[in-house]
């Protein structure tokens, strides 16, 4: 028994989905045959496609996932932050996992800089301890004061930056594609704080035929965030995961199934279909920042 198809749709958003991901979206046409031997997948009504919150992070799939940063500081408070022979800024190194290097100061400017290089969680680990070091050096009040003056210059610069280089803290690609369609910088960072598989499949497939870029890419963003979000699946077959190795289908039979709960926790006398998710504890509160709202407590 095949799936039913795709009903026909106009939204620019949602375009007909290739055969392999028609598959996973779900149908709902009756069975065929009977009997109370017939095999539970002849039964099928739905197939559910999991998704691990790292398919959405910007730059891949997996969480190792490196990014950079940069932190800007006095001259005063970033000799704090190195420390004699670079001690104190080796061991920020050591207890983030964060990799820093110090930078030359942009031209014109008096402000010191320091690159840091990691996963997205130890960077937000290693700007925190990058934070309390500088109040430490120069005290509240001249950090306040320090902050208040690097945002000042942080908002002019952004005034008079291109759209090619807002977009540069998205995924791969999306710096040409502001370039090609002429996106100005307030709507690129919009779109570069939009989840990567978003950010990916717009690059693939925006291609305005009636209305100017500019205002056919603010409707087209929308319409991909309304739900039901079916260019999901597409996109995931498109990067050949549909069913690879990260994501997983699952059929799911005529008594429906638990989704979330842990086959450790399982009643495994009950015939109950189980769709585990899964945590990795061993992050401790870093998970939060990884895998959003996932918790142990949700794996029920």
């Amino acid at each position: 028994e095949g799936p039913s198809k795709t009903p026909p749709t106009d939204n620019p958003a949602v375009p007909p989905l290739p055969s392999g991901a028609k598959a996973a979206e779900g149908a709902a046409g009756q069975g065929q045959g009977g009997g109370a031997h017939q095999n539970d997948f002849q039964k099928i009504r739905l197939q559910v496609t999991i998704m691990p919150p790292e398919v959405l992070i910007p730059g891949g799939i997996t969480t190792n996932t490196t990014v950079v940063e940069e932190v800007e500081m006095s001259a005063k408070a970033m000799a704090g932050v190195i420390g004699k022979g670079g001690a104190s800024i080796a061991e920020i190194e050591k207890l983030s996992g964060a990799k820093a290097s110090q930078l030359e100061a942009r031209e014109g400017e008096h402000m010191q800089r320091i690159q840091l290089t990691g996963t997205k969680a130890q960077v937000q680990d290693a700007k925190q301890m990058l934070e309390q070091k500088v109040v430490l050096t120069i005290g509240e009040k001249a950090a306040e004061k320090m902050q208040k003056h690097i945002n000042s210059k942080i908002l002019e610069r952004k005034r008079h930056e291109t759209g090619a280089d807002a977009a540069k803290q998205g995924v791969a690609g999306l710096s040409d594609f502001c370039k090609k369609w002429g996106v100005k910088a307030i709507n690129a960072r919009k779109i570069a704080k939009l989840d990567a598989m978003l950010q990916r499949y717009m690059i693939r497939h925006f291609n305005p035929t009636k209305a100017k870029a500019a205002n056919a890419i603010k409707g087209y963003s929308a319409a991909l965030m309304k739900h039901p979000q079916k260019w999901r699946l597409e996109a995931l077959y498109e990067d050949g995961e549909l069913d690879g190795e990260v994501c997983e289908t699952i059929l799911i039979g005529m008594n429906g199934a638990m989704v979330g709960r842990q086959s450790a926790e399982a009643d495994m006398t009950s015939e109950e279909q189980l769709i585990e998710l899964e945590v990795d504890s061993s992050m401790g509160e870093r998970a939060s920042r990884v895998y959003g709202d996932v918790q142990p407590q949700h794996c029920k």
